[in-house]
Parts: C-alpha cells; sequence; structure tokens
C-alpha cells in the first residue's frame, strides 16, 4: 500500500501522541492540528490524504471544519472522531462528506483499516500541478510582487535547486508549493523536512530511512520525494554540528548517491527557506560554502509586507473572502477605521500575521462589518501587542447609576414594552456584550446520560442568546415563549431546535452581562459538575466585550406577586431594587430542613463565589423515578448532591446551605429568558423552575398591556 500524509486534528495531547505513533510506525507522514483554523492551513498548504477530526475542538468545531475542508479538497478523506457525540451527529456528519465516524476510545485495527482503505480508493488527478495553494495567484500589483511572480515562474521553468529568503511570514513556503506546481509535479511528490526538528539521532534517519528490522523499510524523506520536490524548511537553524551531515547527504544525492540504494534515477528538486540570505549565512554563521553551492543554484528574495504595502487592500479582501466561505460567517467587509488600522501597522509577522488575523476577526467579529475594535493589533502610539483599548462598559446589573437615554437614540435588544404603567418599571440601557472568540468545553448530559460538549460563539449586536445543535444552522432563542417543559430542568424548543437544562449556562450569562452569544450543543448542556462554575470559568476565558448598541434593562418598580392556591405552601413576587437580587425560603424534610438567603447579585466574582459553585440535588427516591423514566442517564455521584430519608449520600456539601444557594442559582438562569438583564428583588418560597416560568410569563404579560 502506497503511504500516505496523515492530519490529526485534536486538542487532546494523549490522542495526537498515541495516533502519530501509530500511523508513523506504519511509514505515513504525519501532521499534527490543535484547532479547525490550524488545520484548515494545513489542508490549504500540505493537502493530506485523510483527516482524523475530533467534533469538539476549539475555535471553529468539527463540523464547520469538515465542512471546509471539503471545499478546499473534496477528494480528501476525512473521518470525524468523537468521546462526546451522538448517532444523529454521526450521520450529519457522513452526509457532510465525512468519510467514516469513530467512537473514542479508538480502535487500532479500525484506524488502520479506514487509513488503508482510504488511501486505495483516493483519486490522483492527472493534472497536479494545479494544487489548491500552490495553484493561487501571488497576490498584488506592486512592482514587488509582479518581481516575484516572474523569480518564481523562472525558478519553475529550471531544474537546479532554490533558496527561497526573506523574513517570517512572507509566505516562502507558499513560494516553494507555487514553484512545485508550476514545474507540473503531483502534489504528493513535495516533502517538507523541518531543519529544526533534526538531532544527530534522527538526520539520517529522516533523510535515508530506516528498516525496522523485520524486513519492512520505512523509506527516507529524499525517497519519498524522488521526481518532486525536497522542501528543507528553515535551512538556515540547522545546528551547526549537523550542517557536514546534511552537506555530505545532499552531495550523495546530486551525485547519485552510493551504494544505499536510496536515490532515485529521477533525483528530487531542493528548495530550501531561510531568513537569512546564503551569502550572509555563509559569511556570518559558518554555514558550509559546499552547502550554499549546492543549496542555491537560484536565490529568489520574498519582499516583507510593508515593502508592498499597497497591496494590504488586496490581501485584505482576498483572505476575507476565504475566511467568510470557509467559516461560514457573514461579513461583509472592513469600515474606514479598521482599513487604516491595517495600512498603518509595521507588520512584523508579514503576509503570515495579516492571514491569521483576518481569519480570527471572521470568526469573531459580532458585526457584519469589521470595525477598528475587532483587530488584535495596535494604532499609532499604542504599544505593539496593546492591542486597541476596550470600549468602557457604562455599567452592570449592580449599578444603579448605569447610563439612561430616551428610547429613539438607542439601537435595542427586541424593543419590548414597559411592565404595567410607566410607574412600574424604568427604561435604563446598557452596552450589549458578547465574546472575544470562541471557546468550548466537554461534558455529559444530566438527563439524557450522552457524552456531549458545548461550543460559545460570538454574535452581533441584537441577535441574543441562541442554543443550535452542532450538526445544524438551526437556532432556538432562550426566550420565555420557547420554553417547552420544566420538568426537573428548564428546557427549549423552537423551529426543530431542543435545548436541555440551560438554566447554570443562563445564570452565568444573566450575571456576567452577556447579551449576544451562540451555544452550540449536541441537545444537551453539559451537567459538569451539577454546578454553573465552570461555566463561569469558561466565559472568562474567552474574554467577555462590549459592543456599541444598547438594550433596555427590566427594571421593577412595583410589585408583582404570582398568584397560588390559598392552600398551597408556595410564594413568589418580584419588587423593586438597585440590582438583581433573589431572597429564598426552603423548607423541605429532613436532612435539608429550613434554610433562607438572601443574595445581592453584586457583581460577577461575588456570584462566582457564593452561587455558582452549588451543585444539583436531589433524593435517591427521586432519582430512581427519573432512572425508570429515562431522564437520569447522567447522574452522578461526582454531578449531584444525592440525599436519602436521613443524610447526604455523598457529603461533603460546598456550603452548609448549600441547596438554597443552588435555589438562587436556577431562579437567576430562568429568569433570563425574559430575553434581558433583570433589575429587581426576587422573593420566592419552596418554587422551581415551573413557577419561575410563570413568574416570567406574567412579567411578559404585565409588559405587553402598554
Amino acid at each position: 500500500m502506497d503511504k500516505g500524509r496523515i492530519l490529526i486534528v485534536d486538542d487532546q495531547e494523549e490522542i495526537l501522541e498515541s495516533l502519530e505513533a501509530i500511523l508513523a510506525d506504519e511509514g505515513h507522514q504525519v501532521i499534527l492540528a490543535r484547532d479547525g483554523q490550524e488545520a484548515l492551513h494545513i489542508v490549504q498548504n500540505d493537502s493530506p490524504d485523510v483527516v482524523f477530526l475530533d467534533i469538539w475542538i476549539p475555535g471553529i468545531d468539527g463540523m464547520q471544519t469538515l465542512k471546509a475542508i471539503k471545499k478546499i479538497d473534496p477528494d480528501c478523506a476525512v473521518i470525524m472522531m468523537s468521546g462526546h457525540g451522538t448517532i444523529e451527529t454521526a450521520v450529519k456528519a457522513i452526509k457532510l462528506g465525512a468519510t467514516d465516524y469513530l467512537e473514542k476510545p479508538l480502535n487500532l485495527e479500525d484506524v488502520l483499516h479506514l487509513v488503508e482503505k482510504a488511501i486505495a480508493g483516493r483519486t490522483q488527478p492527472a493534472a497536479a500541478a494545479e494544487g489548491n495553494v500552490a495553484s493561487k495567484r501571488i497576490i498584488g500589483r506592486s512592482e514587488k510582487a509582479v518581481a516575484l511572480r516572474r523569480a518564481l515562474a523562472n525558478a519553475a521553468a529550471e531544474e537546479g535547486s532554490v533558496w527561497l529568503a526573506g523574513d517570517k511570514g512572507t509566505g516562502k513556503e507558499f513560494s516553494a508549493r507555487a514553484i512545485h506546481a508550476k514545474a507540473g509535479k503531483d502534489r504528493n511528490s513535495l516533502i517538507k523536512v523541518r531543519c529544526t526538528d533534526l538531532t544527530g539521532e534522527t538526520i539520517d534517519e529522516e533523510f535515508l530511512g530506516k528498516s525496522n528490522g523485520s524486513g519492512k523499510a520505512r523509506p527516507g524523506k529524499i525517497a519519498q520525494a524522488a521526481g518532486g520536490t525536497l522542501l528543507l524548511i528553515r535551512v538556515d537553524r540547522l545546528e551547526k554540528s549537523l550542517r557536514p551531515r546534511l552537506t555530505e547527504i545532499i552531495r550523495d544525492h546530486i551525485e547519485g548517491g552510493s551504494g544505499s540504494g536510496q536515490f532515485s534515477n529521477s533525483p528530487a528538486r531542493i528548495v530550501s527557506t531561510s531568513v537569512l540570505a546564503p551569502d550572509t549565512l555563509a559569511r556570518e554563521d559558518e554555514f558550509p560554502q559546499a552547502l550554499v553551492d549546492m543549496l542555491a543554484k537560484r536565490i529568489v528574495r520574498l519582499p516583507t509586507l510593508r515593502e508592498r504595502s499597497e497591496d494590504i487592500p488586496l490581501f485584505v479582501e482576498q483572505f476575507l473572502n476565504e475566511a467568510v466561505e470557509e467559516f461560514d460567517r457573514n461579513i461583509t467587509g472592513t469600515d474606514e477605521q479598521a482599513m487604516r488600522r491595517l495600512l498603518a501597522y509595521s507588520w512584523p509577522g508579514n503576509v503570515k500575521e495579516l492571514k491569521i488575523l483576518i481569519e480570527h476577526v471572521v470568526m469573531t467579529a459580532p458585526g457584519r462589518l469589521i470595525t477598528v475594535s475587532d483587530l488584535l493589533i495596535p494604532g499609532e502610539g499604542e504599544a505593539p501587542g496593546s492591542g486597541t483599548p476596550v470600549r468602557p462598559d457604562p455599567g452592570n446589573a449592580s449599578d444603579p447609576t448605569t447610563e439612561t437615554r430616551d428610547a429613539s437614540s438607542a439601537n435595542k435588544l427586541g424593543a419590548v414594552a414597559c411592565i404595567g404603567t410607566e410607574t412600574t418599571v424604568e427604561k435604563p440601557f446598557r452596552h450589549q456584550k458578547t465574546l472575544r472568540g470562541r471557546v468550548v468545553m466537554y461534558g455529559q448530559g444530566l438527563h439524557s446520560g450522552n457524552k456531549t460538549g458545548l461550543t460559545l460563539l460570538p454574535m452581533p449586536p441584537g441577535a441574543g442568546i441562541l442554543f443550535g445543535h452542532i450538526t445544524s444552522t438551526d437556532t432556538v432563542p432562550a426566550v420565555v415563549d420557547n420554553v417547552e417543559s420544566t420538568d426537573h430542568s428548564t428546557n427549549l424548543r423552537s423551529n426543530g431546535s431542543l435545548a436541555k437544562t440551560i438554566e447554570h449556562l443562563m445564570a452565568v450569562f444573566h450575571v456576567y452581562g452577556l447579551t449576544n452569544v451562540l451555544v452550540k450543543i449536541s441537545g444537551e448542556v453539559p451537567i459538569m459538575d451539577g454546578s454553573a462554575l465552570e461555566f463561569c470559568r469558561l466565559v472568562e476565558s474567552a474574554e467577555i466585550i462590549p459592543q456599541d448598541d444598547l438594550l433596555e434593562e427590566i427594571r421593577i418598580k412595583e410589585a408583582i406577586e404570582l398568584p397560588f392556591p390559598p392552600e398551597s405552601h408556595k410564594s413568589m413576587r418580584v419588587e423593586p431594587s438597585d440590582c438583581l437580587e433573589v431572597e429564598y425560603y426552603l423548607d423541605y424534610p429532613p436532612p435539608v430542613g429550613k434554610m433562607h438567603m438572601v443574595f445581592p447579585c453584586s457583581d460577577p466574582d461575588y456570584f462566582k463565589e457564593q452561587i455558582a459553585p452549588a451543585r444539583t440535588f436531589g433524593f435517591v427516591r427521586d432519582m430512581r423515578m427519573m432512572d425508570e423514566m429515562g431522564l437520569a442517564g447522567g447522574g452522578k455521584l461526582s454531578n449531584v448532591v444525592l440525599l436519602d430519608d436521613e443524610k447526604v449520600v455523598n457529603p461533603p456539601l460546598r456550603f452548609s446551605d448549600e441547596f438554597v444557594r443552588h435555589k438562587i442559582l436556577d431562579i437567576i438562569g430562568d429568569f433570563y429568558l425574559l430575553g434581558r438583564p433583570f433589575i429587581g428583588k426576587i422573593i420566592a418560597k419552596q418554587t422551581g423552575h415551573t413557577e419561575n416560568i410563570a413568574m416570567i410569563r406574567l412579567i411578559n404579560e404585565k409588559m405587553k398591556v402598554l
């Protein structure tokens, strides 16, 4: 079987290491990536034959990465992997073009069988010169761009070695692939050697191959590149002690080899890359002149981006169009201020830095137009790395001085009427907020028991909180009208989309002031440890950013009482307060007993300390019933505080009154289904999700009176 080029995409190091060892031992060339963006760069640049792709990866998720890979290279075999997936996810992946789907932990025989099948069935285009990336034109109309295109064309027309010199990020590998493709070479005959990875123990094996002692030899990179191109990446960074040995290996290759049998009658053309020019290396860094003479028959210097700054708008347009298509984002361009910032920046990382920046902005920009605040580069007079100053946040739920404006002067999220009369509620405004980038976490559904994951994505102003399935573009807005059920948890359904157990995550969004976020799940939000603590850490890791548009808070000015029958032991009312505040009375049979707590939600840190760690709790008798109903498949002693008639089954508690704190957590989450931050005091006794939703609907009804 022909050996293949295999890309493994996973953020778990143990998966990367184990798969790499297995596949490299079979003689395959293995490339590793830890997120979707890095994976797409590799697919564009290295044209792998097979991709092992995890569904829940940081950045763009696995399903979006799959779609982008199939757009870039329809013939690439993509094998999806997941320890947190479902049958529905697997079916969707196959429909999107995946070759197969593997559940973790992976089976070695399955992996090798799928690789063998994929490589045996791959298609080899007759005219491989039109490779995916190498076939793309060198962008630019400047004199430097025109000269570079001419130099690469001349290099491709000759047979001798080529040395590409240029600063970091100027496109040396891209230019090498362009030379390879323009010369009419097969895409699989461009073989890379990263000189920084070579050691005294590996240099011979890397170039000349190795026999494993069982009669099966692993070919070296020179043999793999026969008839094609051997690309020496950053030859200037090769250890000085290895340079004499490389000189010998290259001389043997050029002269036809010795009795080793490693060299083909159709030798590879050698292309080298470096930052320093070859004559500078020989003069200042003790680089062997003999090696320079062999590797630098033709020298091409790549210009910096600052030397061709008039080409920056063309690069931005190209990279923006590519990223919008690959990442399924609706970004239309940049505003004038953002373009001025791009033109004024010094670009120490050159074209590569610009491409990575545009891709990041396309994935994270909250609006349709890229603004200067979306860019992660300093302006004139700012220190490098400082980025753009974040716009000040005009306030949060705890600040009674939060800015207020006339409704006609603001872009509001979902213009909703006030409660009751003008004296019932004020109309304060605050800035909408989203996340700087995407984040992912893994877990298990409490009620389904399925392994699952969760990805948070930034959204533009006015989008609101949306839940969507990892396999679908349909979403369900997190508003009370979409509540399907409140048995044991709060669940949403709309437009065919289902989102279960949302209350803990919604509480975090409420307290942290996040208003525009897309939550991708597999039907149910992971239960994690039964609390909201991990969700706090997740949104903090993503960075919360304010947006220009404003929205109205709901600020209670007169009390509203939820009606109950006279004999009921339950009660709930809302009344004025300067912040989001919850007072809860709990009166359960032993071992819970009576508990009471007043919690003013003054800031996210206080919430994270006092309320977020409180875990879901339940009685053994109820869990048995839920299990019989198929509603507690993921309930474990590690994520539910379990009680029998006498004691806590799985101590210790995190707080002596952890049960009442968790009730407050649920209320804060459910009340965000009003679609806007809530400012007022909620006083409740013995209530649950059902009563929370009933009160929210009552508030909504009073808001519709006007």
